[in-house]
């Protein structure tokens, strides 16, 4: 019995003592597995510290390179402006020369279009000069009359200078705008108590332009024919045959409009006592002229009428004075 429990003490013993070497072995393994641990933990925190060294170099490295393409974008926008406003500028100077050339062509197209224009006037003149001078002679003379009429227009009472030279010459239908603005010119001008001793004389000149060149235009104006009464005597004095016809035929067509507002029988007996004291009182031309050229005839034979019965008689008409 005492021999089998010490058998039975001695087989836990060495289980026990087997038990103790297999704890001190997974011990000593357990310790190399700490000091493994510990090395590795120590390993793993240096290797953090790296990278976490590397992540904060690698974002001032990130920030340093936003901030150099912000900068190299700030640079290139401020550079692209500059060279578009250079490229606007460039576009606008390669504009402005296109409108310069252009500008200059049309120019020179014009210089040559107008020395074109002087080559042909040129060639004409020659043509003229040989073959056609009284025609350059009558173009020169008309300039000339256009030329002595603004000078009336400038100064009205130089007419009395000019007079003889308008009068010897043909003035073309324009030319009574003129002459009628140099004369109310000078009525205006002539009306300061001055010069007031000099308008009959610079009158009687205009009047008498009026009646050889412009006799119907003048008769028809309310401006102008009034003025007429005054100056008949004075014009027959000194008239010719044919202005005395042209004129006569002018009064009788201005007459005959039914649009004129003045005294017709007044004005017509006027000119018709006129003419009986001048030189042209027994011309033939003239009687028929007034017989076939007054509409109505009334107008005439009221005219005759009112000469009589004002105790003139009208020897172009055969009227003759009573026998007393």
């Amino acid at each position: 019995m005492n021999h089998a429990d010490s058998l039975w003490a001695k087989a836990l013993e060495l289980h026990s003592d087997s038990l103790q070497s297999r704890v001190d072995i997974l011990q000593a393994k357990l310790d190399v597995l700490q000091d493994k641990t510990e090395f590795l933990s120590h390993v793993i925190e240096t290797a953090n510290d790296g990278i976490s060294n590397q992540l904060s170099v690698a974002n001032y490295f990130l920030a340093l390179i936003a901030v150099v393409m912000a900068v190299v974008g700030i640079w290139l926008g401020i550079y692209f402006e500059k060279k578009k406003r250079e490229v606007d500028v460039m576009a606008s100077t390669v504009e402005s020369k296109k409108e310069i050339v252009e500008t200059l062509a049309k120019i020179v197209d014009e210089k040559s279009e107008k020395i074109d224009e002087i080559a042909q006037k040129t060639e004409d003149l020659d043509k003229k000069i040989h073959s056609d001078l009284s025609g350059l002679y009558k173009e020169l003379r008309q300039e000339e009359t256009n030329v002595l009429l603004e000078r009336l227009v400038l100064e009205p009472q130089d007419v009395e200078n000019l007079c003889t030279l308008l009068c010897a010459r043909d003035i073309e239908e324009t030319g009574y705008v003129k002459l009628r603005t140099a004369y109310l010119k000078m009525k205006k001008v002539l009306k300061e108590p001055i010069q007031s001793n000099c308008m009959c004389d610079y009158s009687e000149h205009f009047i008498a332009l009026f009646y050889q060149h412009f006799f119907y235009q003048a008769i028809k104006d309310d401006e102008i024919s009034h003025d007429f009464a005054n100056y008949y005597g004075e014009i027959f004095a000194r008239a010719y045959k044919r202005d005395v016809i042209k004129s006569t035929i002018d009064l009788c067509k201005a007459l005959s409009e039914k649009t004129i507002k003045i005294d017709k029988v007044n004005v017509l007996s006027t000119y018709l006592k006129a003419l009986n004291c001048s030189q042209y009182s027994e011309l033939s031309e003239l009687k028929n002229i007034f017989e076939h050229n007054i509409t109505p005839q009334t107008l005439l034979h009221d005219a005759i009428e009112r000469c009589t019965t004002e105790k003139v008689f009208l020897t172009l008409f055969g009227v003759i004075p009573p026998s007393e």
